[in-house]
Formats: structure tokens, C-alpha cells, sequence
């Protein structure tokens, strides 16, 4: 299991903010240019990870293309990666057309290569499928790793975005195996409402700072704010940049990483503030 939750007796050994600051890992799917256009992996993964290790990062969120749209040669290298590879990043559909469950397929094979400790995924954007998207996941459930739990993103545009939907859809299902990821990206009202009604299902964080005022005292502020909610709840679990500045423009993969590492180092600041 990736993180759980402190309990009260925990938060007795480690006291009132002694705890360490979250897991941060990298998104490739963060440094990708092509994630939303031709999809097609732009850098090999597996040479940067000596880089990724150096700089602090303490695990990768993979994207799936980066794997599945990979060579042998990459695909053997991040299999060999081990423990590093914390989370799979798949967009498999959930509905029962073909191609959906061909994606889910491809997906668990990966999985089960990579032996990630999650996967994150979403449900689709049809309210009037949502009994056909919540078999499917259970079925894709029962082929995975009964070690890697799966993290919903609850994405906005997919039926479980709003947070009472999204609560009510795994109300009976185990959080110890059916977790959710909650967005950080300034809102901390809203993260605040999310751990409460999510507990210990709250199983990962995207870090998402991609407007210009991320870099400034203002979104620092705004950045130390959230954190100290996660800290006023006892959150124990993991995080990863997800999404940071200059994506969407004219990229070029070392600003981006650079904003990676300023966002990284400013959640650890954050954290480590009393």
C-alpha cells in the first residue's frame, strides 16, 4: 500500500507536526510534450532516473506510453527499476466497447510487469454509464496485483468529480484497496472537505501548479496553506508533480523539470515549516 492515513496513536509517537513530509515523485507525464497531442513518448524515461534519484524525487509516477509505447530495451530497463516506479498512470476506459477493454487489458499486463504500489486512473464522463464503468473496475480490480491499489483521480469531466458523487461511488468498496487522489493545486477549503469525507481513502496528492503566481509569495502562501491542512490532518501518504509551469506552450523539457524541482522543494519547505 502506498499511504495511509496517521492514526490517533500515531500522531501520539510522532507528536504535533513531527511528522516527515510526504513521498514527493515525479510525473513523466509532467515532462512529456506530446501527452496530449500525438501521445507518442518524446524521452526515454529509464535516462533520467539517476537524475530523478539525485535531485530528491523518491519515486515516478509513470506515464503508461512511456512503458507501453516504449522498446524492448526501455521497456526491460523500467522493469528492472523495482520499487522506483511507485505509481502506473493509465487512461483506460471503463465502458464495455472493445477498445476500453483492450486498454484495461494492456494496462493489468504492465501492471503486473512493473509491480507499482498504485495506479491511477479515471472513470468516464457518461452519468448514464456509471453502473457499466463501476463493473468494469471492479472486474480490472480482481486482475491486478493484490498488492497495488488503485488511486481514483476523480478527474473533472468524469462522473466522480463531484466529491459527494465520488464518496457515495466507494462508500462499500475497501480504501485499503480503492483509493482516491486529491489535487493540490491552492484550493484549501476544498482539499480540507475532501480529506474529511475521503479519510483514509485519500491515498495520493497531484501536485498541480501551473499558473505563473505558483512561483511567487503569494502561491507559496497559498501552496503552505494546503499544507498545513494535510499536517492538521495527520496525512501520511504520498504526492507527485503532476503538473507544473510552461506546460502547454512551446516546452522544452529542462524548464519544466526545473519547475518540477522548484515545486518539489517548495512543498518540502512548506511541510517542514512549524
Amino acid at each position: 500500500m502506498i499511504i495511509r492515513l496517521f492514526t490517533p496513536q500515531a500522531k501520539a509517537t510522532v507528536g504535533a507536526f513531527a511528522m516527515p513530509p510526504a513521498p514527493v515523485y515525479i510525473a513523466t507525464v509532467c515532462l512529456e510534450r506530446n501527452r496530449w497531442a500525438s501521445r507518442q513518448p518524446s524521452f526515454r524515461v529509464s535516462e533520467w532516473m539517476a537524475r530523478f534519484t539525485a535531485d530528491g524525487f523518491t519515486g515516478i509516477e509513470l506515464w503508461e506510453n512511456h512503458y507501453l509505447l516504449a522498446d524492448d530495451d526501455e521497456r526491460a530497463t523500467l522493469r528492472g527499476a523495482g520499487a522506483f516506479i511507485r505509481v502506473y498512470n493509465t487512461y483506460a476506459g471503463f465502458s464495455d466497447n472493445a477498445t476500453d477493454a483492450a486498454q484495461r487489458a494492456a494496462a493489468a499486463r504492465a501492471i503486473a510487469q512493473l509491480n507499482p504500489a498504485g495506479v491511477k486512473y479515471n472513470l468516464g464522463g457518461d452519468g448514464a454509464r456509471l453502473d457499466e464503468y463501476r463493473r468494469n473496475l471492479l472486474i480490472w480490480a480482481d486482475s491486478l496485483p493484490s498488492s497495488c491499489r488503485l488511486l481514483c483521480e476523480c478527474h473533472p469531466g468524469t462522473v466522480l468529480e463531484k466529491l459527494d458523487d465520488a464518496t457515495a461511488f466507494f462508500a462499500d468498496l475497501d480504501p485499503a484497496r480503492f483509493g482516491v487522489i486529491a489535487h493540490l493545486a491552492g484550493d484549501a477549503a476544498d482539499l480540507e472537505r475532501r480529506i474529511i469525507a475521503w479519510g483514509a481513502r485519500l491515498g495520493h496528492l497531484h501536485l498541480q501548479r501551473r499558473e505563473p503566481e505558483a512561483a511567487t509569495t503569494t502561491g507559496r502562501t497559498r501552496l503552505a496553506t494546503c499544507v498545513e491542512v494535510l499536517r492538521t490532518h495527520h496525512y501520511g501518504g504520498s504526492a507527485s508533480i503532476e503538473f507544473t509551469r510552461g506546460m502547454g506552450t512551446s516546452e522544452k523539457i529542462e524548464a519544466i523539470y526545473a519547475g518540477a524541482l522548484t515545486d518539489m522543494n517548495a512543498f518540502g519547505d512548506a511541510w517542514g515549516s512549524p
